[in-house]
């Protein structure tokens, strides 16, 4: 039933139309529909019932990105409502209750920045004074920024509201269209009740959010994927060529396959790697699958992608046909939270060795 609910607000809202009028505004998204988000409960999902939440898993959040990813639409249901949400359940601090209930009901918009290393954060009184710098902040038009700092730096995990003296932003634009925000922390006064999370329980909440919005980013993937294989067999069964359509000649049908399999083999990934989280698993062994899904998403979006254009040919390359929002949207995911081979590595940090199965 949520699969179908999904599936109809993504007819209804996700055309290409207005995914092209969103791109290169500010914001860079539609208000209207993010609120409808949330007024359907899609922001509430992750959240506790006990604190006004719907109680929901990954793997039911996975539903919706899987079909709003095939829209390729710009809201930020990930990066918003898993990525900041998912910190803000998880913190303790003052500044977690009345955000974490704006954020559910569309009214707040919280964007997680993760802070460069050499960034400091120093108790002033009864308050803080943060510095450093973060890139590829989304939403680029948030109402707070949660700031993080490297894992085991000790610092505090902090909510800094945006135009806030001291914090310069800049707009940096993304193949899609849509933006991210690059920000510029000079000795900015916060106060204590600004507060979301200190010490090792900061840097697990952070840790496990950023390992929930890689895997839901890898089922939004997924429904990209399955738009840009949709767009390519159409277009291999009434493109015609000596007479017949293209889709009849063998060595296009063996390039279709390939695209299908490595669309299945990234849902498939992306869809263990839900239900594991949602069953439980240790720190490292989520790690593990998160970069996992990631690092398959960004490679076989990779691969459907450029096979894509190849077989649409000069169409292919066109802003004004309609594979080029899903190309360009891939693009952008791919590259978020890390690529693929960032994850590769991740994952190897983390994989037990083959030995340890003997041990």
């Amino acid at each position: 039933m949520l699969a179908d609910a999904a599936l109809q607000f993504a007819g209804r809202r996700g055309t290409s139309a207005r995914v092209r009028a969103c791109r290169d505004r500010t914001p860079d998204f539609d208000a209207e529909v993010f609120n409808e988000m949330a007024q359907l409960g899609w922001l509430a999902i992750l959240v506790p019932e006990a604190d006004g939440g719907l109680g929901g898993t990954l793997s039911e959040m996975g539903q919706l990105a899987y079909e709003w990813g095939a829209t390729s639409g710009p809201e930020p249901l990930t990066a918003t409502g898993v990525l900041a949400i998912q910190l803000l359940v998880r913190s303790t601090g003052p500044a977690r209750d009345a955000l974490l209930q704006a954020a559910m009901e569309g009214t707040a918009l919280p964007a997680v920045a993760f802070v460069d290393e050499g960034g400091r954060c120093e108790r002033v009184g009864d308050g803080w004074k943060a510095s450093g710098n973060a890139r590829f902040v989304v939403p680029a038009d948030a109402s707070d920024f949660l700031l993080v700092y490297p894992q085991g730096s000790g610092l505090p995990c902090l909510r800094m509201r945006a135009g806030v003296a001291g914090c310069t932003v800049q707009r940096e634009r993304r193949v899609d269209g849509t933006a991210a925000a690059r920000l510029s922390l000079d000795s900015v006064a916060l106060s204590n009740s600004d507060l979301l999370g200190e010490g090792k329980a900061a840097d697990e909440a952070a840790e496990f959010a950023r390992d929930s919005a890689l895997v839901i980013a890898a089922v939004q993937m997924s429904g990209t994927m399955r738009t840009l294989n949709t767009l390519t067999q159409d277009y291999l069964r009434t493109r015609t060529q000596f007479g017949k359509p293209i889709g009849s000649f063998q060595a296009l049908q063996h390039k279709a396959v390939d695209m299908h399999i490595a669309e299945q083999l990234a849902r498939d990934v992306a869809q263990n790697a839900c239900a594991t989280i949602d069953a439980g698993c240790t720190a490292s062994e989520r790690a593990c699958i998160a970069s996992r899904a990631k690092a398959r998403a960004c490679e076989s979006v990779d691969r459907i992608a450029r096979m894509a254009v190849q077989l649409h040919g000069a169409i292919g390359f066109t802003d004004e046909y309609d594979l080029s929002l899903h190309v360009n949207r891939a693009l952008v995911l791919s590259a978020w939270l890390g690529n693929a081979q960032e994850h590769v590595r991740r994952y190897a940090r983390h994989a037990a060795p083959f030995e340890a199965a003997y041990a």
